[in-house]
C-alpha cells in the first residue's frame, strides 16, 4: 500500500521530501499492534437501471459504511483502546483486496489502527452545542 501510494505521488511531481512527509502520516498504521479494515460491500442493494437512483443507493451503502466505522471507533473508546481511522486504503483498494484476499465487490473503506493509548487522554472541555448546531 505505501508502495503504491509513493508510485501516485511521484507520477503527481511531488517532491521526495513531500512524499515522505506524506508517508509518514501512514505510520500510526505502520505501528500499531491491530488494524481493521472496514469494507464497503454493497450485497443487497437495489439496482434501479438509472444512473441517478444507482449512484443513490451506492451513497446510501457509502454514509451507512461511515456510521459503521464510527460507532466502531466509539466502542473501542468504551473499552478504553485508542484507535485511528485513516483512509488510505481507498487509494490503492486493488492492492488491499490481493493482500487480504478479499473478494472484488469489497471495497476497502479506510484503516482502522487499534492499541492501548502510550497515556491518558487529556479530559476534553465541555462545548455549547449551540456553537456547533442551526435550527431552521
Amino acid at each position: 500500500m505505501r508502495d503504491a501510494w509513493i508510485a501516485d505521488l511521484r507520477r503527481d511531481g511531488k517532491s521526495e521530501e513531500s512524499i515522505a512527509k506524506r508517508v509518514r502520516r501512514g505510520d500510526v498504521l505502520r505501528g500499531a499492534p491491530y488494524l481493521a479494515v472496514p469494507c464497503l460491500v454493497t450485497d443487497g442493494a437495489h439496482h434501479y437501471g438509472d444512473a441517478r437512483r444507482d449512484a443513490a443507493e451506492r451513497e446510501m451503502f457509502v454514509v451507512a459504511t461511515g456510521a459503521g466505522v464510527q460507532n466502531f471507533l466509539v466502542a473501542l473508546a468504551g473499552e478504553r483502546l485508542g484507535s485511528a481511522w485513516v483512509s488510505s486504503t481507498m487509494f490503492c483498494r486493488d492492492v488491499v483486496r490481493e493482500v487480504l484476499g478479499l473478494p472484488g465487490e469489497w471495497d476497502p473503506m479506510g484503516a482502522v489502527a487499534i492499541g492501548h493509548p502510550e497515556e491518558v487522554p487529556a479530559a476534553r472541555a465541555g462545548r455549547d452545542p449551540e456553537d456547533f448546531l442551526t435550527v431552521r
